[in-house]
């Protein structure tokens, strides 16, 4: 069977449930390891901001639980800073609003995000097929 994007955008959306959509920037040098941005760096930024949220909402049990959660990554060329996108959902035993609080806190814990990060209510699966516009090869589930 080839997957399409129709299918696969069907596969995403029985990810969910999201309450949030979520973008980042990120910046295209370390500020202290003179380190360029790489595809691979992005990546482990998207992973690990949603470690670290993981593990602030679910404390000791954040390695048996974790939010529902997938990423893409848009990588920059020179005109254009690389970013990721996320939806991610909350546990329906933790409020909505504390969840928010905890990826604003989680996201001032990285080094490479640029600026504050955009955190908007999660409308419908329009975001999801957003997610999907730079292709498969872009898209994380975690």
């Amino acid at each position: 069977m080839k997957l399409n994007l129709e299918t696969f955008s069907t596969f995403i959306k029985h990810q969910g449930p999201f309450d949030w959509a979520v973008t980042m920037n990120l910046k295209k040098r370390h500020p202290y390891y003179q380190t360029y941005i790489t595809p691979e760096i992005s990546e482990k930024t998207g992973r690990h901001f949603l470690a670290v949220v993981n593990k602030s909402i679910f404390k000791r049990k954040y390695r048996h639980n974790k939010l529902n959660s997938i990423f893409c990554m848009e990588h920059g060329k020179l005109e254009k800073r690389s970013h990721l996108h996320f939806a991610i959902g909350s546990p329906p035993n933790i409020d909505k609003h504390c969840v928010y609080l905890e990826l604003r806190k989680a996201s001032k814990k990285l080094d490479w995000i640029k600026g504050d990060i955009d955190i908007r209510p999660y409308q419908n699966a329009g975001w999801l097929n957003y997610l999907l516009k730079t292709g498969f090869d872009s898209v994380v589930l975690h």
